[in-house]
């Protein structure tokens, strides 16, 4: 996307502040522009797709939906919300919308990947080599027909297949232009979060232990994760191969114990043999995600998952992790049940669709 900052005079130091960390991450591939020498000559000699601003005149709001540009505005969301297509408001709490709170403080958070969400879609490489056709997703998050327009584009150059999109099930507005633009829904995503402020009790049975995962156990923890995610988007949408979906997740766990895709992975052993698994992705902001959890078939309901979890959080504590976070499908109740007994809080709702062009 060709990217243009527009910078107002400082209305609000904050916001100014963050449009200037923004502004860094993107000045390799960006224009820059004093907002009282914006012109309209300018946006279309320069072929300008996103306008990145600490807020503008209403008047020019107008002017840009005409041209079909995206308006990304760092300012406060309840003034911009209904202007612009893209607003982030790191001291917003109002966890409905897209972008807010202090999470989404582009100078502060050092996770946040500002420049995929100012590129509106991003092409998955991985996912592209592993499917066997071109994938991308919807970063922008928000929807609009603006960005449906400038996204077209991009779908046409790459040949992309299949478009990837998590929507706030709270925003109407893209749920409507997702569905009158052809994708479909697949499936709920909730995401929880857990504060670790103290060591959980869990005494394993004999025999039992917890430890980092092995390269010589990779082909049983394959044999686990087979059939156990058949809950997830990809075994809903019957456009994927079936054997393939269940190599994806082999692949994950696999990749987890070498410490690519996820950083580690810990097991549940009895005697020296795994029976579950917890693969771990860690933040630089002393946070922790939770990629896949699994448990052998033939040891659930012996409340062994809960203590796997227990066991993890003691290990994140030991690490200095603040908080860990793992996400799971709506269709998934056991999932949801074991996170919540476990002290996990809901965290977002979300909605997954699916575009294939």
């Amino acid at each position: 996307m060709n990217k243009l900052f527009v910078f107002q005079d400082i209305v609000n130091e904050d916001y100014f502040r963050e449009l200037s960390c923004a502004h860094t991450l993107c000045r390799n591939n960006s224009h820059k522009i004093d907002i009282r020498i914006l012109t309209i000559d300018y946006l279309i000699n320069n072929g300008i797709d996103v306008v990145i601003s600490n807020g503008l005149p209403k008047e020019w709001y107008f002017i840009l939906k005409g041209l079909n540009i995206v308006t990304l505005t760092l300012d406060t969301v309840e003034k911009y919300l209904d202007l612009t297509d893209i607003v982030i408001d790191f001291k917003s709490q109002d966890s409905n919308k897209y972008f807010t709170g202090d999470e989404y403080s582009i100078c502060k958070n050092r996770d946040l990947a500002f420049n995929e969400i100012a590129n509106l879609i991003t092409k998955l490489e991985w996912d592209s080599n592993f499917w066997g056709f071109p994938v991308a997703y919807l970063s922008s998050k928000h929807l609009t027909d603006n960005i449906m327009l400038r996204i077209e584009n991009i779908i046409k150059r790459d040949h992309i297949k299949l478009v990837e999109y998590i929507c706030n099930c709270h925003d109407n507005k893209s749920v409507k232009t997702a569905e009158n633009n052809g994708f479909h829904f697949t499936d709920i995503r909730l995401s929880f979060e857990k504060h670790l402020k103290s060591k959980h009790e869990s005494v394993l049975p004999e025999n039992y232990t917890f430890e980092k995962a092995q390269a010589d156990h990779v082909q049983v923890l394959r044999e686990i994760s087979k059939g156990l995610y058949k809950d997830s988007r990809y075994f809903f949408d019957e456009n994927f191969d079936r054997k393939k979906v269940i190599e994806f997740y082999q692949g994950w766990v696999e990749k987890a114990v070498f410490g690519k895709y996820d950083d580690e992975c810990y097991c549940l052993y009895d005697q020296i043999n795994p029976i579950g698994f917890c693969t771990i992705k860690y933040n630089i902001s002393n946070t922790a995600n939770i990629g896949l959890f699994g448990l052998s078939k033939s040891y659930q309901g012996k409340g062994l998952a809960k203590k796997l979890l227990y066991l993890t959080f003691n290990m994140l504590l030991e690490k200095s992790m603040q908080s860990v976070f793992v996400v799971t499908q709506g269709r998934n109740y056991a999932a949801q049940r074991l996170y919540q007994s476990a002290g996990f809080l809901t965290k977002a709702t979300e909605l997954w669709y699916h575009k294939w062009l």
